[in-house]
């Protein structure tokens, strides 16, 4: 019984490292590969190359890496008070109505983490219909006076 009890809570433990939900590498293709291999090329010795040539971001590239695998981002932010910044890529996808939100983290010019959203768009039509009722009572404020 107990060897049976050890072996779950082994199997358990296992089971929940390889469920972790932490991502080493992401991969979007932003850039074409001529920008990537042109980078390659001129930084032969890289640590990434292999990344940099796949459209690959990981933990540990310089801001220059990113740039290079990536592209420059849609949103750049920084604050005067601390030495973090971020940058926002926005990916687009037609076919799904959706967008997947990239928010990368660097702390001294070296990516620290990256955070991933999604926000999916079930339709991006306006409607309005005039025969429809207005929803929202109209609001009056007496002041006491009369106009003249």
């Amino acid at each position: 019984m107990r060897t049976a009890a050890k072996v779950m809570a082994a199997l358990l433990f296992l089971s929940m490292i390889g469920c972790s939900g932490v991502s080493t590498v992401e991969r979007a293709e932003l850039t074409n590969v001529e920008s990537r291999e042109q980078f390659v090329a001129s930084h032969p010795g890289g640590a990434y190359c292999e990344n940099i040539r796949n459209g690959e971001i990981v933990r540990g590239m310089d801001i220059y890496e990113v740039i290079a695998s990536w592209g420059l981002p849609n949103v750049y932010l920084v604050s005067p008070k601390q030495p973090q910044e971020n940058w926002i890529y926005y990916v687009g996808d037609r076919d799904s109505h959706s967008i997947l939100i990239y928010t990368l983290t660097f702390n001294d010019n070296l990516l620290e983490d990256w955070e991933i959203d999604m926000k999916r768009f079930v339709d991006q039509r306006v409607v309005y219909d005039s025969e429809m009722p207005l929803r929202l009572p109209t609001r009056t404020i007496s002041t006491g006076t009369k106009r003249k």
